[in-house]
């Protein structure tokens, strides 16, 4: 059914969004939350869609569907504009039902301004570089605007996690930090006269599981979620997901909330956490109840380890990213430059986001003019539209001998050089037929002696590439090998360019279509 409701219920909703909190606040002290929520509706049984990674579920709230229905990514939403009519966002709702509401957004990452919410229904969207400068701005923005939606988004329990591990006493020290934030953003509705005709919401967009999330464990699924207003029951312990913030946001300003669809708007009121509405919580149409694990990283030497199917001496680099930047055949080392961050979501076990966050360099890595083969596992349908390198020797901007291999959301990529830059050439190999999944496994073999690359995609052979003779006794080194950027460690964060990266490999020989099988056959593909 339809529920209309009649009339606006409240004068201003607030919506403070934690970024990567889960349920780990329930371990810390967060006297704040504690009492602003003490005679309200609060839970540690909220869902995180699935896939628990921000962009999905930010979009979610934002837009009240499933993530497979939106189709937001971490790399969508940092490339472009959100543009689309037939799924507008909660503001441009608000904006229609009311044309002179203040609606503004104050968010401490970018992309959710830039990539979930119109650009052209005059909301006020503010940018900060963390969560005091989010708080300041949003405490300005209620003390001179008094909004009637103003959504907030801080990132630093997020950033915590990420870097010490989801739950470590760093990660929960952030978690009371930021109570203490949400603290001075009630208090300021309160000092503005709002609060008494406010609904104030705390929410959390996915936890994490060791460094990273993106799967469905425990950890990154269960979310905290809280309301408090003049309407809302004192209650603990209900059911929802993040896209009921959309439906929630409708039932404050007295907007109709369309019958749940599988397929489209599916935002829904929680049951038991408004004391004048009572509509059954429909969950054949919630989503995010999928129990899907990610498939384990078998040991390099276990029984279905790469050791069995290759030589372990053939093998320069082994780097799965489970949640670090360990090379399992413990030949190269790399230094960390900004931040890499890791989602349990990968083909085998956790994957790595490099790029515009960060990137990794290696002195152990060397090419020199043998044969090698370089395999990876790129999640392409977070690819940005202009290349984006995920490893490489050299830079894109600089001349000198080595290669780039990169890609976009429509083809592969490779540059190449010697120590002429009139040597220099690239080529582009479109991708999109031998896509599946979202992940793409690209294999590039250098046959240096025959001065020809052969390129692999889902391990058949797509192209080979003959190069001048002037290339076959090149050392290709000029600089320290990168994995997330070019050499230069420049162009993937110019460009803002978040890649998602698995499994990158490294033979000390050119692949043939045998060792391509091998590899299948490693990875169980096609069975």
């Amino acid at each position: 059914m339809t529920s209309v409701t009649p009339s606006r219920r409240y004068s201003h909703v607030v919506i403070v969004g934690l970024d990567g909190m889960g349920i780990f606040c329930k371990d810390t002290p967060t006297p704040r939350m504690d009492g602003i929520f003490e005679n309200g509706a609060k839970t540690t049984q909220a869902l995180s869609l699935f896939p628990t990674i921000s962009a999905q579920n930010w979009g979610a709230m934002l837009l009240g569907t499933d993530p497979e229905v939106h189709g937001l990514t971490n790399g969508i939403i940092s490339q472009q504009e959100y543009k689309n009519k037939d799924l507008p966002s909660i503001f441009t709702t608000v904006r229609q039902a009311y044309p002179d509401s203040e609606l503004c957004s104050v968010s401490n990452w970018e992309p959710i301004n830039h990539g979930i919410i119109e650009h052209d229904v005059g909301v006020l969207l503010e940018t900060a570089d963390n969560g005091a400068q989010t708080t300041d701005k949003v405490v300005e923005c209620i003390k001179t605007r008094k909004p009637d939606l103003l959504f907030v988004h801080i990132d630093d329990p997020d950033g915590a996690g990420h870097r010490y591990d989801y739950g470590t006493k760093e990660h929960m020290a952030c978690i009371t930090d930021v109570d203490a934030m949400v603290g001075r953003i009630y208090d300021a509705c309160a000092e503005a006269g709002m609060i008494d005709d406010t609904l104030f919401i705390t929410i959390t967009d996915h936890g994490g599981y060791r460094c990273g999330h993106g799967g469905y464990t425990d950890g990154e699924k269960y979310i905290f979620f809280a309301l408090c207003g003049k309407t809302v029951r004192k209650t603990d312990g209900f059911f929802a997901t993040t896209k009921d913030i959309n439906a929630i946001v409708r039932y404050a300003f007295g907007l109709d909330i369309p019958q749940p669809q599988d397929d489209g708007y599916s935002s829904q009121i929680p049951e038991g956490v408004f004391a004048d509405y009572d509509v059954p919580y429909v969950l054949s149409a919630t989503g995010g109840r999928c129990d899907v694990e990610p498939r384990p990283q078998p040991e390099l030497y276990g029984e279905k380890g790469l050791a069995k199917f290759f030589d372990p001496e053939e093998i320069k680099l082994a780097m799965f990213f489970e949640y670090n930047t360990k090379d399992a055949v413990d030949k190269v080392h790399f230094s960390e430059y900004g931040q890499v961050k890791y989602y349990a979501a990968g083909v085998r076990g956790a994957c790595a986001e490099l790029g515009a966050t960060g990137c990794l360099v290696s002195e152990d890595m060397h090419f020199g003019t043998d044969d090698f083969t370089v395999c990876a596992w790129l999640k392409v349908d977070d690819a940005p539209p202009s290349e984006a390198y995920y490893c490489g020797t050299k830079t894109m901007t600089d001349s000198g001998p080595g290669f780039m291999l990169g890609f976009t959301n429509m083809a592969t990529w490779l540059g190449i050089e010697t120590p002429d830059p009139k040597s220099y050439m690239e080529f582009t190999l479109p991708y999109l037929r031998d896509v599946s999944g979202g992940w793409l496994h690209v294999t590039f073999a250098f046959n240096r002696k025959e001065r020809r690359i052969d390129l692999y995609r889902n391990f058949k052979l797509k192209k080979e590439i003959l190069l001048p003779e002037i290339f076959a006794d090149v050392s290709l080194d000029a600089l320290p090998f990168t994995v997330g950027d070019d050499a230069s460690r420049k162009i993937n964060t110019g460009k803002d360019a978040l890649i998602n990266l698995d499994d990158l490999l490294i033979f000390g020989k050119a692949f043939t279509q045998e060792d391509a099988e091998r590899l299948a056959a490693y990875y169980e593909f096609g069975s």
